[in-house]
């Protein structure tokens, strides 16, 4: 009997020191309320200690001061049990606190605190830019969370948290996750954190699809060179002259959010050349990309002339041609791939541009007299 008894007792010290395993927070029982013994419950929430951190939020997840209306790419979770989406907030009123914000109840952000629900228009709204950041819920429980939780606050040990309840906060050291149900705070032990994936990752832009219906095109006549050719006697001469140059075939991409200006990787995408007649798509092939893309190609113009030149006569001779320059909007998908099987990917927009120079051809320009010649004597 009194072995059973102490086993009893251990048992209720193991569980109130917070080990046990993670349930889904879509079937996280709450634990303290309608008539169930809570194992050591903590004191309605509070403001927590600061404590240093080594990393900050990730540089594209950041948290946007909130200025009357919900700013891109906020973070947002699906409340399940109300039926609406929230998206995450964080509040330094009464110290550090996350929750969420709801555009329907106004511009507030409602967290758990003391027992009840808060709210406050002092808030800042997490922002993941361009969507760029790989986030995910993972389970946790008893106070822990994963490597790279994101927190609610720098140097405080509150962290994004929710359950099937909706959005809330983790407490380290209270080693408890706080709700609000039904417009009371409600603590729970299991639930699920929200967590930033980091680490090296291939980027790959691809599936490039361009917009042909949109394209903006532009031509001018150019100049390629000038030379003079003369004939400085008294009879009409042929004259020779070979021109040459070389012009670049140009093709650039841009993505349209300067976001992600700092972004390496390999875009794959299909070449827009001019066929004669328009411009055609050609095969996809790959090409580095630094905040952009750009690649060209060289095309040496060589072109003979033949004249029969007046006596006491220059000519200006020029290789000319027409510069054709396309722009065109496309749709792609940026992969980041962090080598675990579950890759990340973020549709994005951006331009294309190419330019070529066709038709060179060469010729007499104009001619003209030579002055002060002296007079040619048959």
């Amino acid at each position: 009997m009194v072995t059973r008894e102490l086993l009893f007792i251990a048992a209720l010290l193991f569980l109130s020191r917070g080990s046990g395993g993670a349930d889904g927070a879509a079937e996280t029982p709450a634990v303290g309320v309608m008539g169930r013994r809570s194992l050591q419950p903590p004191a309605a929430s509070r403001s927590f200690s600061r404590r240093k951190r080594d990393e900050e939020t990730p540089s594209y997840l950041k948290w946007v001061t909130f200025e009357g209306k919900l700013p891109d790419d906020a973070v947002s979770n699906w409340n399940n049990y109300a039926k609406r989406m929230e998206y995450v907030c964080s509040t330094s009123v009464l110290g550090c606190d996350t929750g969420a914000y709801v555009p329907d109840r106004g511009p507030f952000c409602f967290f758990p605190y003391g027992e009840q629900e808060e709210s406050t228009r002092n808030f800042k709204v997490l922002v993941n830019v361009g969507n760029f950041e790989a986030l995910d819920w993972v389970d946790d429980s008893f106070g822990s969370v994963p490597e790279n939780a994101v927190a609610g606050c720098p140097f405080f040990d509150t962290f994004v948290g929710r359950n099937r309840y909706g959005l809330g906060k983790i407490s380290k050291e209270q080693r408890a996750a706080f709700v609000v149900v039904d417009g009371e705070e409600v603590w729970y032990k299991w639930y699920q954190v929200l967590v930033v994936k980091k680490g090296l990752a291939d980027v790959t832009i691809s599936h490039v699809r361009y917009n042909m219906s949109r394209a903006v095109e532009g031509r001018e006549d150019v100049t390629l060179m000038k030379t003079t050719v003369r004939n400085e006697g008294c009879q009409r001469v042929w004259k020779a002259v070979t021109l040459e140059e070389v012009t670049e075939t140009e093709h650039n991409w841009g993505i349209d959010r300067r976001v992600f200006a700092t972004v390496h990787g390999v875009l794959q995408a299909a070449l827009l050349t001019f066929s004669g007649t328009g411009w055609d798509v050609t095969n996809v092939t790959n090409i580095p990309w630094v905040g952009g893309a750009s690649t060209s190609k060289y095309v040496v113009h060589i072109r003979v002339v033949e004249e029969e030149l007046q006596p006491w006569t220059t000519c200006t001779v020029a290789l000319e041609g027409r510069r054709l320059d396309i722009r065109v909007p496309f749709t792609a998908q940026l992969t980041r791939d962090f080598g675990d099987g579950q890759p990340h990917r973020v549709a994005m927009t951006g331009w294309a541009r190419s330019q070529v120079v066709v038709g060179v051809r060469a010729g007499i320009k104009e001619c003209r007299p030579i002055d002060d010649v002296p007079p040619c004597w048959v």
